[in-house]
Order: C-alpha cells, then sequence, then structure tokens
C-alpha cells in the first residue's frame, strides 16, 4: 500500500513539474520550437498582421501588439533551422523629457516577466538619476530562475530618443545546430558513386 502511496505522489509531482515547465514555453500561446509557418498563423488567429513573413530574414514582427496594457512591437526570432528561440518586445521610442515614461514602461515590462517567469534577480539595476549608455542596453532586470531562458528588460538609449526592450531566448534553441546543412552533406555523400 505504502509504495502505491510512493508512486502517486512521484507521478503528481512529474505531473506538476512538466505543467510547470510548459508555463514558460510560449509567448502569446505560441510554443518555442514552433516552425515559422506556425508562428504566422498563431499570430493571425491571434488577430494580428505580421511582417515579416517571406521567410527571407530571421524575424516575424508584430508592429502593434498589446502586452498587458502595454502596446509594444514583437519580434519573434528564429534559428537557423527556421524554429522560433527567441522574442523580443520593445516599445515606441520618445525624447528625453518623456523619459519617466519609460522608466514607467520598463518597470510594467518588468511585473509582467515576474508574473509569467517568477521572481527577477535582483533589484533594478538602474533608475532615471542613472546615467544612461548610449547605443547600449541598459539591463533594468534579469531573471534567471527558469534555467532554459535567457530573460532581461532594458531601457535603450540612442540618437537621443529612449526606448525600452524585454527580451526572452530558449538557450537550447538558441544554440541548436543547422539540420539541414548536415541533411544537405548526407545527400552529396550518399549520391556519390560506390567504387
Amino acid at each position: 500500500m505504502k509504495r502505491i502511496g510512493f508512486i502517486v505522489t512521484l507521478l503528481t509531482l512529474l505531473l506538476s513539474l512538466e505543467a510547470v515547465a510548459q508555463r514558460y514555453n510560449d509567448f502569446a500561446g505560441i510554443p518555442f520550437g514552433a516552425s515559422r509557418e506556425t508562428v504566422i498563423e498563431e499570430v493571425m488567429k491571434l488577430g494580428y498582421e505580421p511582417y515579416g513573413q517571406s521567410g527571407e530574414g530571421e524575424r516575424v514582427v508584430i508592429p502593434v501588439f498589446m502586452f498587458g496594457e502595454l502596446p509594444v512591437q514583437v519580434d519573434f526570432i528564429f534559428n537557423k533551422n527556421d524554429k522560433f528561440y527567441s522574442f523580443e518586445i520593445r516599445t515606441g521610442r520618445v525624447e528625453r523629457a518623456r523619459l519617466s515614461k519609460s522608466f514607467e514602461a520598463v518597470a510594467y515590462m518588468s511585473e509582467q516577466f515576474t508574473l509569467k517567469y517568477g521572481k527577477p534577480s535582483g533589484n533594478p539595476a538602474i533608475d532615471e538619476t542613472s546615467s544612461l549608455k548610449e547605443n547600449l542596453l541598459n539591463l533594468y532586470q534579469q531573471w534567471f530562475s527558469v534555467k532554459v531562458l535567457n530573460i532581461y528588460t532594458a531601457l535603450v538609449q540612442k540618437d537621443g530618443r529612449y526606448f525600452v526592450v524585454g527580451s526572452v531566448t530558449h538557450r537550447k534553441l538558441a544554440t541548436e545546430k543547422n539540420l539541414g546543412a548536415s541533411r544537405k552533406s548526407e545527400k552529396a555523400v550518399s549520391n556519390q558513386p560506390v567504387f
């Protein structure tokens, strides 16, 4: 009887771990690892018209997406195997006089990431009194609690204007080898005459 109780407890634990892992494994219901075509279909089902659909670039872009109450641009980024491995969300650019709005936006974006990915690794690294570096990511917060993902929010100063960036990258998919290249080399070898 104890053995059955142990097995049931173990199965319950494994299923709950799987459910927690699935919680982190998507953006807007689109799972990491999805093909470009799947991402485009799912984005269109959400009522958005993406661009960058031709397969020429590594991104599919939604120019205006409502991230909670924050309007952002979303870039779905694909690896060499055409699998969705990362997304970036960014706000529009504002001038120096509205820098406080960018800090409100990065705080809101960080709150949304906290709801999805858990507690950030620390308090915000920058505030309105910080000197921001031009053309670089000025990291606001990072999340290290999800081992398979790189997650951060940041403020960027470029050409005297400011915008917010949030990024989530699936580490394993980001470094996945190009399967198409290995298949091509296998075909080339298999097409060689045998003597």
